[in-house]
């Protein structure tokens, strides 16, 4: 009797070392162990945000994707993460995919509401009231101990507030000056936005009128940011307390006749030009403020880390995407950034230049999003930094995936429009399984 008391006791306590073990038998265990559910995307409550902590605290970069701009929850869920990163990990500055002087001189202005901050520095496509819960914060921080900072790291133009602000900056040095800067500013945008209406993106056959415009204002160009750079302490005595304001205007002017290289070549070879220019300016940003750890918005498309090796269906025919900004500073940067990307299940968005809603195709079986979502979440988080080995249950990591975008050219989402390894891209992914339009704002009366 004895004897069988002491098996069953020895059977129990192999049973309870297999369990301790932890050894994974099913998907359902695997998604169990490996997923985590965000319960509220936008709750104060961080509490189901702490699985972030130990992935993101000692990196200095973390950049939040999205596979099309014009969705509600992305923002939402968003703004969110960076409150969270700001208040719980230290994170102090948050960077948009939109113009660097805009930005700048937005956030050197303390007498601006937070709409008029979002919509002088960010690009349209991200002015909904969503987004303006985020500046409603950015504008809270200011004046505190820990301020979450505002910059820009694009090249094009985004909107007038740059001209209307560096022409004002000018007239406290030079007044006569500022009203040649604002004439050829006007000048410039109106000769290039008129041919980019009439042409579009297809450049074959115009190359040479927007020639016709870098000749005409290349020389100004050059005279004006040697102008600044002769005056630069005239320029930062009008504004003592931010001396990174003349680099971030030169930096800017630098690269107006880019935009219109931008036009001048093919879609992949645009996006190239850009990109590389998006990620130098990170890369001066980082520089300039050795202390600050940084958060950055963007498309996926701009952040993942070898986006030259993913592959987009463009006019039916698979073709290699350009390489992003993500891709450079993951070379530079290597372990010290965090890649977040973002896609959603089903739902409802508005196209990016028509704005006009639209019904998110349902993502077919087998799909990156389907995969994801077999975690019966509503939102769903998958860490993939760790995942060193292959293994049955995240094989889908490691192996060529389908996932739903809008390319490099498209209106709307399209359906298995992109193939990539997730490894390769990503280190995190955030799957919503149902997503919206954005809330455009009401206009003023």
């Amino acid at each position: 009797m004895l004897k069988r008391k002491l098996s069953i006791i020895l059977i129990l306590i192999l049973a309870i070392g297999i369990v301790g073990c932890d050894k994974i038998q099913t998907s359902e265990q695997w998604y169990e162990k490996n997923t985590y559910e965000i319960k509220s995307l936008d709750s104060d409550d961080y509490s189901d945000l702490e699985f972030l902590k130990p992935l993101l605290k000692n990196k200095r970069v973390v950049s939040l994707g999205e596979n099309f701009h014009r969705v509600s929850e992305y923002r939402t869920i968003k703004t969110k993460i960076i409150k969270y990163l700001h208040e719980e990990l230290g994170y102090d500055a948050i960077g948009f995919e939109s113009g660097l002087g805009e930005c700048a001189m937005v956030m050197n202005n303390n007498e601006l509401t937070p709409r008029q901050m979002m919509e002088n520095s960010t690009l349209p496509v991200w002015h909904s009231e969503e987004t303006l819960k985020l500046f409603d914060y950015i504008k809270e921080q200011k004046e505190t101990e820990q301020p979450l900072e505002l910059f820009g790291y694009d090249m094009q133009f985004t909107s007038m507030y740059f001209i209307d602000y560096m022409t004002q900056w000018l007239a406290k040095v030079d007044e006569k000056k500022a009203e040649e800067y604002s004439q050829m500013e006007i000048g410039f945008l109106q000769s290039y936005y008129t041919l980019l209406n009439k042409y579009g993106f297809e450049t074959v056959g115009h190359i040479n009128e927007y020639q016709k415009i870098i000749d005409k204002y290349q020389k100004p160009y050059n005279e004006l940011i040697k102008y600044i750079k002769d005056n630069r302490n005239a320029l930062e005595n009008v504004y003592p307390e931010n001396k990174n304001l003349v680099d971030c205007a030169i930096r800017t002017l630098d690269k107006r006749m880019t935009i219109v290289k931008m036009s001048m070549v093919n879609t992949v070879e645009s996006y190239n030009l850009r990109d590389v220019i998006m990620a130098e300016n990170v890369e001066w940003y980082l520089t300039v403020n050795p202390d600050k750890k940084i958060i950055l918005w963007a498309h996926n498309d701009h952040l993942t880390r070898n986006t030259s090796k993913m592959l987009t269906l463009e006019k039916d025919e698979w073709v290699n995407s350009f390489k992003s900004m993500g891709e450079i500073l993951s070379e530079n940067l290597e372990d010290d950034i965090y890649v977040l990307g973002f896609y959603m299940k089903s739902g409802r968005a508005t196209s990016i230049n028509t704005v006009k809603d639209f019904e998110i195709p349902e993502v077919p079986e087998g799909s990156l999003e389907e995969i994801i979502n077999r975690s019966g979440y509503e939102n769903t988080f998958v860490d993939l930094s760790k995942h060193t080995k292959e293994n049955k249950f995240n094989k889908w990591m490691f192996s060529k995936q389908y996932a739903s975008e809008d390319g490099l050219s498209y209106e709307t989402i399209r359906t298995n429009a992109m193939q990539f390894i997730p490894k390769e891209q990503y280190d995190g992914i955030i799957v919503l399984k149902q997503v919206s339009s954005p809330i455009l704002l009401q206009q003023d009366k």
